[in-house]
């Protein structure tokens, strides 16, 4: 089956996307069969290439290779790219700049960045890296055990991802060449579990593949049903950062293993987890640069930059993704060489600044909010906005008594101002619903922390209900 699709269905349904599928997964199998020194040798080859076409063809690279006196042919392997990095601030600016000359406008696919954290930016990709990108995700797929064929459900929570009023001719590429059904998870409605579970028994599944939280969100509710439910095989999670307790959660109500991918809109798929719990970024696509980002809780953080080796429309080099990870020096029980790091805390502005300048990923309120077995009964959701180092606002969702919701909250709030260490002025506001991000994502933690605001005093005391933009 799996063979019809790559070599035929997907290459003649859409070759936008899936031309040369076959060639492409071929060439990533052969690359992951060579002895690691090959590998090596490799993406040292295609790191230099993507800078010296960079240099050569991006007037934004060009430029900054002049200003920085740095050469390609000087880089090696686990050094320093020596550059400036890449934000998103300087490529809302400077993205026109940034593309490769070697290509006319109409070669290239239009995308955006994320916009969970900031305005998204336009970014342009050229069509062979483009089809590069989606073989890389099958592959990854296929480690995961989900190779095309195989029915899958995805619950998405991405509107703009999804076709709106699609055709008879995208479902049947959809539905029936696929083999796939997607459910929108961009509100966690009765409805939409309701819709879940019917499709999750009328479709029965091979892989169940989604959005974290929502997947773990569906899992609870089936758990407190007594309806009978299909059971995939394979659970494949990606978009927002996997704790521990939802794995655990995720595993018992379907009884299966669950793997979860990394990657974001500008780079697409880059990483995946292996059995051994660590997440590898594949040096076919990318190179991966570990910028400290001071300690935490958990351990020391690290900013992650990444260089993308198949976008040469518009090269992404030393690009910041905005996500901290944890990292141990120890070699991967699985045996991969490949560039690893043990936790995805998520997006740096997603953590909380204690006043004396150290960070706590917000990361943790998934811990000790609320949950499944946590002794919450009436508070159901929660987001907190960090105003300044000791300003604290919590949009709540609650259901029940009033003495019982001020209970809860004021244990959340506790445990959050021992995390913390410092005296907090809390403020608070009851929602119907935790608004969700454009990208159907929803952050549980928000700061507005600055470097003005770090080293400012608390302020007056905000009013009881505090306004948030």
């Amino acid at each position: 089956m799996s063979w019809v699709h790559n070599h035929i269905v997907l290459p003649l349904a859409q070759p936008e996307r899936h031309r040369g599928l076959a060639r492409r997964l071929h060439a990533l199998e052969r690359f992951d069969s060579l002895p690691r020194n090959e590998q090596q040798s490799v993406q040292q080859q295609r790191v230099r290439a993507i800078l010296n076409h960079a240099a050569e063809s991006c007037p934004w690279y060009h430029d900054a290779f002049r200003a920085t006196g740095f050469r390609a042919a000087d880089w090696k392997l686990g050094q320093p790219i020596g550059l400036p990095a890449v934000t998103r601030d300087i490529l809302r600016s400077c993205g026109q700049q940034m593309c490769s000359e070697r290509f006319e406008r109409s070669q290239l696919a239009i995308a955006a960045t994320g916009g969970t954290t900031s305005a998204p930016a336009r970014i342009w990709r050229d069509r062979e890296g483009l089809r590069d990108k989606t073989a890389l995700q099958f592959h990854l797929n296929r480690l995961a055990g989900f190779d095309q064929g195989a029915r899958v459900m995805l619950i998405w929570g991405a509107e703009h991802d999804l076709a709106q009023r699609p055709s008879w001719r995208w479902r049947f590429y959809e539905e029936t060449l696929l083999r796939r059904r997607t459910v929108h998870a961009g509100a966690l409605t009765p409805q939409f579990y309701e819709t879940s579970l019917a499709t999750l028994n009328r479709l029965r599944p091979e892989v169940l593949y989604g959005y974290s939280g929502s997947t773990t969100r569906f899992a609870e509710w089936l758990r407190t049903t007594n309806a009978h439910f299909h059971r995939p095989r394979r659970i494949i999670v990606t978009a927002e950062p996997l704790t521990l307790a939802d794995r655990s959660t995720l595993e018992e109500v379907f009884q299966c293993q669950v793997t979860e991918h990394y990657g974001s809109r500008e780079l697409g798929m880059i990483a995946a987890q292996c059995p051994a719990g660590r997440y590898h970024f594949h040096p076919w696509a990318c190179n991966v640069e570990l910028i400290p980002a001071g300690d935490c809780a958990f351990g020391s953080m690290y900013q992650l930059i990444v260089t993308d080796l198949l976008n040469r429309g518009m090269p992404l080099i030393r690009y910041e993704t905005g996500d901290c990870v944890l990292v141990v020096d120890s070699p991967c029980l699985c045996g991969s060489w490949y560039p690893s790091v043990t936790t995805i805390l998520g997006r740096s502005c997603e953590n909380l600044t204690r006043a004396d300048g150290s960070i706590m990923p917000g990361l943790i309120l998934n811990l000790i909010g609320p949950g499944e077995g946590k002794g919450f009964s009436a508070v159901r959701q929660v987001q907190l906005i960090q105003k300044t180092v000791r300003r604290m606002h919590l949009r709540f969702v609650a259901e029940g008594e009033p003495r019982r919701i001020e209970q809860e909250l004021r244990t959340l709030t506790k445990e959050i101002d021992h995390q913390v260490g410092d005296a907090i002025q809390w403020t608070f506001e009851p929602v119907a619903e935790i608004p969700r991000e454009r990208s159907g994502k929803l952050r549980l933690v928000i700061s507005e922390v600055t470097e003005l605001s770090r080293e400012s005093p608390a302020g007056p005391e905000p009013s009881p209900i505090d306004s948030v933009a």
